[in-house]
């Protein structure tokens, strides 16, 4: 049962429209580049989903895929941290000034 929801999980990190990790990759720096230009949550989450996407079995083509993977996935979650951490700043009724 355990193994068959992991199975589940690795296959669902495969996306068939990013056939490779050079594509993956590749999205990956465009989302980087656009977050660069006007930082937002929805991009931060959307590399962060890409980063995580790069893990999947399928795309291991080599011994570096993998570690390229786990460091964006770290770098990532730090900045969509720090996304999540700003809307809770300037939601409505997060008064920090008393």
């Amino acid at each position: 049962m355990m193994q068959l929801q992991i199975q589940d999980e690795t296959k669902s990190l495969y996306d068939p429209d990013l056939p490779d990790a050079n594509a993956v990759l590749s999205a990956i720096s465009c989302v980087s580049v656009q977050y660069v230009i006007s930082p937002s949550f929805e991009l931060a989450k959307l590399a962060f989903s890409l980063a995580n996407k790069l893990s999947a079995p399928q795309y291991e083509e080599s011994k570096l895929i993998p570690q390229i993977a786990r460091q964006l996935q770290s770098q990532w979650d730090v900045i969509l941290n720090d996304q999540i951490c700003a809307l809770a700043m300037t939601m409505p009724g997060n008064d920090t000034s008393h």
